[in-house]
C-alpha cells in the first residue's frame, strides 16, 4: 500500500528565504492585521516517500499572507513528474497557492506542456490545479494542441493520473493534414476537418479519443475555394486515435457532398486519415450524380478514386443496371471492373449480358460499355420487328373474249 507523499509545508519553504524578505517590529500586537510577506522567489516541491519528485513550482517574486496561509506568486514556473520523472512542464503569468499548496490558481497565459514522444499543449486564461488529487480544472478558454489537432471547449478537465482530458460544453476537434510543433505560436491556417460532438475524453499519452455524440464533421476539400461546400459527415459516435488518425464512426453514418451530387449512408464506417481510405463491413447505399451504387461491404481509397465494393455489387444508371460478386468503380476516369456472376441489364432492347470478367466504362449519356478481355461475352436482346415491303398482289388473267 502506498504512503501518502510528503510535501514541504509552504510556511517552512519561504522561511528558508526569510534573509531576502523585509523585517516586521517584534511589538506588533498580534491581532494587528500585518501586511503580507514579500519574497524575491518562491520555490515549492514535493516528493514521495522514495524521495522522488512528484511536483515543483517556482517563482521569481511572492507574496505570503501567513494568517490566510495565501500565496500571490508572479510568473510562476512549474514541473510535474511521473515515476520521479518530467512528465508535465507548466507556467502562467500569475499564481495563487491556497492551504500551502493544496490548491494551486493559475492565471493568465496558463501552458501545460506534455513532454516526451507525444507533445501536447494544453492552453487556457485560467486553471485550477489540485496536486494532491492530480486534477487541473479549465473553465477560460481550454484548448489543447498537438502535431495535427486541435480540441477545444468551453469546460474542461485534465487528469495529470490516468493522462485523461475530458472536453464538455460543445467540444470541438479541428484536424489538420500537416504536422506540426505544438509549443510553437504558429498560424496554422484553416483545417481540413471540423468535428462537433457532445462529450469528448482524449488521452494525449497514445492518443485515444472517446466521444458521444451526435457527431458532425465539415470537411474542406483541397483545391475547393472557400465558397464552395464543405463534406458532411454524420454518425452516432466516433472513437480513434489521433496519433494513428485512425477512427470509427458508429451507425447511422452519413456523407454527403452537395458540389458533387454525392450521398452515402451506412452503418460502421472506419476511416484512416493517414492512408486517405474508408472501409465498412456492412450493406450500404450511395448516390453519384446518375449512379446509384448499392453493396454489402466497400472501400474507399480518396488517393486514386477508387471505390470497391468487394460483396454484392449493384450499379444503376440511366435505366442499366450492373450486378456481380465483385467491383470497383474509378470516379475519376468513370472505369468500371466486376468480377464474378456479372450481369448486365439495359434498358434500350432489353439487353441481358452475362460474364465472368467484365472491364468497362461509364460514357457522358450514362450508359455503361463493357468488354470481357479473353473471354465471352452472352448476351440476348430484342430486336423490333421491322414492316417489310408491301406484298404484290398476283395480276388476275384477263378474261377471254367472248366468240360467236
Amino acid at each position: 500500500m502506498a504512503a501518502p507523499a510528503r510535501r514541504l509545508p509552504l510556511v517552512a519553504a519561504l522561511a528558508l528565504l526569510l534573509p531576502a524578505c523585509g523585517s516586521t517590529p517584534l511589538n506588533r500586537p498580534p491581532e494587528a492585521s500585518a501586511p503580507p510577506f514579500v519574497f524575491r522567489s518562491l520555490d515549492l516541491r514535493q516528493q514521495d516517500l522514495l524521495g522522488r519528485p512528484t511536483w515543483s513550482l517556482i517563482s521569481p517574486e511572492a507574496r505570503y499572507d501567513m494568517r490566510r496561509r495565501v500565496a500571490l506568486a508572479e510568473t510562476p514556473r512549474g514541473m510535474i513528474f511521473r515515476n520521479g520523472k518530467p512528465a508535465y512542464r507548466l507556467s502562467a503569468t500569475s499564481g495563487t497557492v491556497l492551504n500551502d499548496g493544496e490548491v494551486v490558481l493559475l492565471e493568465g497565459r496558463v501552458r501545460v506542456e506534455q513532454l516526451g514522444a507525444n507533445p501536447m499543449l494544453i492552453r487556457a486564461e485560467r486553471a485550477r490545479w489540485f496536486p494532491e488529487r492530480k486534477l487541473m480544472e479549465i473553465d477560460r478558454r481550454p484548448e489543447a494542441l498537438d502535431a495535427s489537432n486541435r480540441l477545444t471547449a468551453d469546460r474542461a478537465s485534465f487528469n495529470l493520473d490516468s493522462n485523461r482530458l475530458s472536453l464538455r460544453d460543445r467540444p470541438r476537434l479541428q484536424h489538420w493534414n500537416r504536422r506540426f510543433e505544438p509549443f510553437r505560436d504558429v498560424d496554422r491556417g484553416l483545417p481540413e476537418v471540423v468535428l462537433r460532438v457532445r462529450e469528448a475524453d482524449w488521452y494525449p499519452l497514445n492518443g485515444t479519443l472517446q466521444t458521444r455524440g451526435p457527431v458532425l464533421a465539415r470537411r474542406r476539400v483541397p483545391g475547393r475555394t472557400e465558397k464552395q461546400p464543405r463534406q458532411i459527415l454524420t454518425a452516432t459516435s466516433l472513437d480513434g486515435n489521433t496519433t494513428t488518425q485512425e477512427y470509427w464512426l458508429r451507425a447511422p453514418v452519413r456523407f454527403q457532398d452537395a458540389a458533387e451530387a454525392t450521398d452515402l449512408q451506412a452503418r460502421d464506417v472506419r476511416l484512416d486519415l493517414r492512408e486517405r481510405r474508408a472501409t465498412s463491413d456492412s450493406p450500404f447505399q450511395g448516390s453519384r450524380r446518375e449512379l446509384r451504387v448499392r453493396g454489402r461491404s466497400f472501400l474507399v481509397q480518396e488517393d486514386q478514386k477508387w471505390v470497391t465494393i468487394p460483396e454484392g455489387c449493384q450499379l444503376f444508371q440511366t435505366g442499366d443496371a450492373l450486378q456481380a460478386r465483385q467491383c470497383r468503380w474509378n470516379w475519376g476516369t468513370q472505369a468500371v471492373e466486376a468480377d464474378g456472376g456479372v450481369e448486365l441489364r439495359r434498358q434500350a432492347h432489353q439487353q441481358i449480358s452475362r460474364g465472368e470478367f467484365l472491364r468497362g466504362r461509364l460514357g457522358p449519356a450514362g450508359e455503361i460499355t463493357l468488354t470481357s478481355p479473353g473471354g465471352r461475352v452472352f448476351s440476348r436482346f430484342q430486336v423490333p420487328q421491322r414492316p417489310g415491303p408491301p406484298r404484290l398482289s398476283r395480276p388476275r388473267p384477263a378474261a377471254e373474249p367472248i366468240r360467236l
